[in-house]
């Protein structure tokens, strides 16, 4: 079961890291900000990590 998962993960993954380098390609390489300006609408300006903290003391 654990060989299966990780050949489906790993198949997930590849039309993913083609897409960042095509990005890469057409744009610019992406910044040390570039990640938490992605986080910022999903989790709010603290980032995951403040998310993540909340779930946990919610429980």
């Amino acid at each position: 079961m654990y060989v299966a998962e990780a050949v489906a993960r790993r198949i997930r993954h590849q039309p993913l890291g083609a897409d960042l380098r095509a990005h890469a390609e057409e744009n610019s390489a992406f910044t040390s900000e570039d990640p938490a300006e992605a986080r910022a609408p999903v989790f709010g300006a603290g980032g995951a990590s403040q998310h993540i903290e909340t779930v946990v003391l919610d429980r």
